[in-house]
């Protein structure tokens, strides 16, 4: 909702609501993060991982133009909310909440509780529906794309390495990447 209804700043508001989602899966979890585990190896997992998602949404962002009528507009709507706060504050806000929370909610809870009550295929797959579908919401089939395929990526990194901190490195890589040091357009 905070895409398509914005009655403050989207960087407050999506800090906040991913900053509450996070600490949700927190509360019902307990600290899984710390049982699973997390090393140095994590951090390079991590940044081959969002290497290997970015190269895939270069390829893809392309692709779409062509494919696609509209693409670029819905892609640089996307890009709008950047004007909303200063590189640095957005920057803070993905590496410091919004990243590693979503995390946290979507596969380290969701995720996890899906797979243990439907099986591996299917918890990921219900999952990856679920993250996507909650961008409908803003009316822009890129963004919704774009959930579904991050969605899908991160999911099964999960389901592979079977702890959350080499995706919440990834996811915030990725997101700092896409979002402030090489946009795609």
């Amino acid at each position: 909702m905070i895409f398509a209804w914005q009655p403050a700043n989207f960087w407050v508001l999506m800090t906040a609501g991913v900053g509450a989602l996070g600490a949700l899966a927190l509360a019902l979890r307990g600290n899984f993060p710390r049982r699973e585990g997390a090393g140095p190896a994590d951090v390079a997992l991590g940044a081959g991982l969002a290497l290997l998602l970015y190269a895939a949404f270069a390829a893809g962002s392309a692709a779409s133009g062509l494919v696609l009528p509209g693409a670029a507009a819905q892609i640089a709507a996307v890009y709008g909310i950047r004007a909303q706060a200063p590189a640095w504050a957005i920057g803070l806000a993905l590496v410091c909440v919004i990243g590693p929370g979503e995390e946290l909610f979507w596969r380290g809870l969701v995720q996890w509780g899906l797979v243990r009550r439907m099986g591996a295929a299917r918890g990921w797959a219900a999952a990856t529906l679920l993250y996507g579908l909650v961008h409908v919401a803003a009316g822009n089939a890129m963004l919704i794309l774009a959930a579904l395929a991050a969605g899908a990526f991160w999911g099964w990194a999960y389901l592979r390495v079977g702890r959350i901190a080499p995706v919440v490195v990834s996811h915030v890589l990725w997101d700092i990447t896409v979002f402030l040091l090489l946009p795609l357009r």
